[in-house]
Order: structure tokens, then sequence, then C-alpha cells
């Protein structure tokens, strides 16, 4: 395959994961604290679990767009300027991290143990993604499901 065949699979691809973290949509999950009390240990009888939800959703969704939008936006300059599979892999595991990190930063926030795990558990596949000593990929199949399940966490 070519190289620019496989870019534009791979914006194909990027398309379709961008798509999944509910570009167009917001967080609106509105779930309660189940009558046995809080959620989980971060929340009280305080915490508007729905309101934390909207909040750490939309951080984390924003976090997670942009990291996909700017491997997009790299594979699209690479059409006309193309780079080594180095400085290509380089790029794809800058923004991967910063996807990590931003989740990362906003698990312990989640009021909603659900919205938590899903944080965590997207953040935990791209690390084994990122432990892999091929080059990374786009293309990735094993984040689609965990992609899937912060969407539906966070209403999407």
């Amino acid at each position: 395959m070519s190289k620019p065949s496989r870019r534009l699979r791979a914006l194909g691809t990027l398309a379709a994961l961008a798509a999944l973290t509910g570009l167009a949509a917001g967080c609106e999950k509105t779930s309660e604290p189940t009558a046995g009390g809080p959620t989980s240990a971060a929340a009280s009888p305080t915490v508007d679990v729905a309101a934390n939800s909207q909040t750490v959703c939309k951080a984390a969704t924003e976090v997670v767009k942009t990291g996909f939008v700017g491997m997009a936006d790299d594979a699209i300059a690479q059409i006309d300027k193309p780079v080594s599979k180095a400085e290509e892999d380089r790029l794809i595991r800058g923004h991967y991290t910063t996807i990590v990190t931003g989740l990362r930063a906003q698990a312990p926030q989640a009021a909603d143990p659900t919205v938590r795990t899903a944080f965590e558990t997207l953040a935990t596949a791209i690390e084994q993604r990122l432990a892999d000593k091929k080059p990374v990929e786009v293309d990735e199949p094993a984040l689609k499901q965990p992609i899937e399940a912060l969407d539906t966490a966070c209403g999407n």
C-alpha cells in the first residue's frame, strides 16, 4: 500500500475515533447517586453527580478530541511533506501521551465511578499501545471499545 493511501486510511480511522468521542455532543450524564448513599468515596451527599459528570466528561472529551484531531492534522500535513517513520511515531506518541495525561487528570475528579472507570480504561488501553515496541499505528481497533465506553459513560 502506498504511503498516501495508508495516510488516507489512517485519516478515516481518526475520523471514526473522533466521532466516537462525541465531537458534536456534550456530556450530559443524568444519573444520580443511589438511594443507599454516595456512589463512591469521592462522592458526598452535596456532590451533584450529574453536574460533576458533565464537567469532567466535557474536559476528557476535549482532550481526547484534541489528541485525535492533532493526529489527523499531522497525517494531512504529511501528505504534502512526508516525515520519517521515527518522526511520525514521535508525533503519534506525543498525542497519545497528551490524551493519557488528560484522562488521568480527570479520572479522580469524577464522582461517578462509571465515568472514572471509563477514563481509566481508555488511558490504560492507550498506555498499553504506547508500551508496544513497534511503531505506533493510528489504525488501532483495540481503542474502539474503550472509546465507546467513555461515550456511553458520558451520555453520548
